[in-house]
């Protein structure tokens, strides 16, 4: 895989979240029998991001292995994702599988005497697999990671423009 590949990857993404926004905001609107269509609709683009999303994180983790990080920047992502996760793991919205992600990923960023970069490069290899664990448990995860992470989710961004 290419990291040359992340600007396509990024554009088809968008391209998916605008077309699901759009599903999503017929849903609102739809009449009460089209909503089993539009809901199948939104259940295929689903579907259809996975891959892109799968090979996004990909590229992400190579990419934190190619460049330095920080620790001073690392140091703020991992005081919020340690601030989040710990009220995260214990609600009963998300299902055991995300639950146990989200522990593991409380376990790697809580590791005593390892370098705050260390940390973070841990925890994004931890993710892509949590890609396909949002589908299954109908999280949407760049709003999981916008709303519960945006430090985080600001760092990805930054490191995907590297």
């Amino acid at each position: 895989m290419s990291v040359d590949r992340l600007p396509q990857v990024e554009k088809s993404l968008t391209r998916f979240r605008k077309q699901l926004d759009g599903k999503e905001n017929a849903l609102t609107s739809a009449r009460p029998e089209d909503w089993a269509t539009i809901k199948l609709q939104i259940d295929d683009l689903k579907a259809e991001m996975r891959p892109f999303e799968i090979e996004y994180w990909q590229i992400l983790v190579e990419r934190s292995v190619m460049f330095e990080i920080a620790d001073s920047e690392a140091e703020k992502v991992i005081v919020e994702i340690v601030e989040r996760v710990e009220p995260l793991q214990h609600n009963p919205q998300y299902s055991p599988e995300i639950l146990d992600l989200l522990q593991k990923i409380y376990a790697e960023v809580s590791k005593p005497g390892t370098p705050a970069a260390a940390k973070l490069k841990g925890m994004l290899s931890l993710l892509p697999p949590f890609v396909n664990l949002s589908y299954e448990a109908e999280i949407d995860t760049e709003n999981f990671l916008r709303s519960h992470f945006p430090t985080f989710r600001g760092w990805a961004r930054a490191l995907a423009k590297k």
